[in-house]
């Protein structure tokens, strides 16, 4: 909570406005069998409170900037997510452009497709 209240206190010393609606609390956990943290009263060691008054909750996983982090750092969510846009954009371009020549589909591909498979993938592809 110190640490919290010190990011926020210093945001405001140097003029910066935080979106404090939009603040998630992601929790990290080195050990995800301990069976002590899947009690009912261990949410409540891992909440802050921000200076507006709400409350923030562990979440399983986060969205930052694209890409979806979960809680025990499997990148199995966002690698679905973008596998799904990756298809959607695929046959959009199959059923929007009706040529098959091999230069047309891959100028598509790289310029369409592959720019969603690649989007931070040297965060996410270890």
């Amino acid at each position: 909570q110190h640490d919290l209240n010190s990011v926020v206190d210093w945001a405001k010393c140097n003029n910066m406005a935080l979106h404090e609606d939009k603040f998630e609390l992601l929790v990290h956990r080195h050990c995800p069998q301990n069976t002590l943290l899947n009690l009912p009263f261990a949410v409540l060691t891992q909440t802050y409170q921000v200076s507006s008054g709400n409350m923030l909750y562990p979440s399983k996983e986060v969205k930052d900037l694209g890409v979806i982090v979960s809680a025990d750092l499997s990148w199995s969510s966002h690698v679905n997510v973008i596998a799904e846009r990756a298809r959607k954009v695929a046959a959009w371009v199959l059923s929007a452009f009706k040529t098959r020549d091999k230069l047309t589909l891959m100028t598509l591909y790289k310029s369409l497709v592959r720019s969603h498979l690649e989007y931070c993938c040297p965060l996410w592809n270890t």
